[in-house]
């Protein structure tokens, strides 16, 4: 879990290359609604206005999820801003990670602001549908992240490689 440009696809995807891990990115749920919306192309569709689609989109992916053979890893991924909701949605996580009897780790990533804004506009970014406008990025780190769990890990991606932050990860299941 993390701010957007913090990096958690991209240490998502090292840590599913180091332990084969399937990743679940948040973007796998929110384009399946933003990009036929046409979101972050002009259109006056806001992020409230996708919620309940999404929400259905995420029902299918957990189930499928759930569904998965027992031998097979998630990653998630996701941006929670603080709220009931929000942290319904990690003991959601954590209810499906028991019933599939797997280990939940909950990653709370962190990263200053300027570390933030300078990675917002990165090309890649703008290939997954993925929020490139610092403007809107600097209102959204306004808005406070949910709190991790007593049994989160925090991870400030400041100044570590993403490598390092798996590192990190893996160490902590030690």
């Amino acid at each position: 879990m993390g701010p957007p440009a913090v990096g958690k696809l991209t240490i998502a995807r090292e840590l599913a290359s180091r332990c084969g891990a399937i990743v679940v990115d948040n973007h796998l749920v929110n384009n399946a609604v933003f990009v036929p919306l046409g979101l972050n192309r002009g259109e006056e569709v806001s992020l409230a206005d996708t919620d309940a689609l999404r929400a259905r989109v995420l029902d299918v992916v957990l189930e499928a999820t759930e569904a998965a053979p027992a031998r097979f890893s998630h990653v998630f991924t996701i941006w929670l801003p603080e709220g009931p909701g929000n942290a319904a949605y990690v003991e959601r996580l954590r209810d499906l990670a028991h019933r599939r009897g797997a280990r939940f780790v909950p990653v709370w990533l962190t990263a200053d602001a300027g570390a933030l804004l300078s990675r917002v506009d990165a090309p890649e970014r703008a290939q997954r549908s993925k929020l490139t406008d610092a403007a809107v990025l600097q209102d959204l780190l306004e808005v406070p992240l949910l709190a991790a769990p007593e049994d989160g890990l925090t991870i400030d991606t400041t100044k570590i490689a993403p490598a390092q932050a798996v590192t990190q990860i893996l160490e902590s299941l030690r």
